[in-house]
């Protein structure tokens, strides 16, 4: 999977929404406006990067953290990379649990953020597997849910996640869980 680029040209669009618009466009993307608007705060936060000034030729591989997004949609996956690429880190990608559970067993991720609802094998189950998994058991698990009740948080810890989150989440709320899983390399 290549990594998408993410240009200048989208930020303004990502900032200037209208009072009751509810979409913005890009080349071939198409962003509800509850993204719009987390896209827009990424990009003026006074601690992201501007896209493209992390990149492997910039920083060594060892020194960056490589986080495992775990997600069936598509632009829930590509907002999480657009940001965690602008903080410097690693990204890969998986669309169902039972890729999930190959990457981190064959990558060693320094942090999985794992979506509950999967195709193929669900979140619950993938964070069990990788549980198992003697290159993977120690790896934290951040569980992403739609789902803010009680009973859904207390499965996914059952389960085997270290930090539990809903969404949508402010980018505010994604920077202190970094910081938490990945404060030996995140710098701010």
């Amino acid at each position: 999977m290549g990594a998408r680029a993410l240009t200048s040209p989208l930020i303004p669009h990502a900032r200037h929404l209208s009072p009751g618009q509810t979409s913005w466009e890009a080349p071939s993307i198409r962003f509800p406006a509850a993204r719009a608007h987390y896209m827009a705060e990424a990009f003026s936060s006074k601690d992201a990067h501007p896209p493209g000034s992390h990149t492997a030729q910039s920083s060594p591989v060892s020194t960056r953290p490589l986080v495992l997004i775990v997600e069936d949609h598509e632009d829930t996956r590509f907002l999480l990379r657009t940001i965690l690429e602008m903080r410097g880190v690693r990204v890969t990608e998986a669309e169902n649990g039972e890729t999930a559970i190959a990457l981190a067993q064959s990558l060693r991720p320094d942090l999985i953020l794992m979506d509950g609802t999967l195709p193929l094998l669900d979140g619950f189950a993938a964070t069990q597997r990788i549980r198992g998994l003697a290159s993977a058991s120690d790896v934290p698990i951040v569980f992403l849910s739609g789902h803010a009740q009680p009973a859904s948080e207390a499965r996914a810890f059952a389960a085997g996640c270290t930090d539990y989150m809903v969404k949508p989440f402010a980018v505010r709320e994604l920077d202190r869980m970094l910081e938490r899983h990945l404060s030996l390399w995140i710098k701010r």
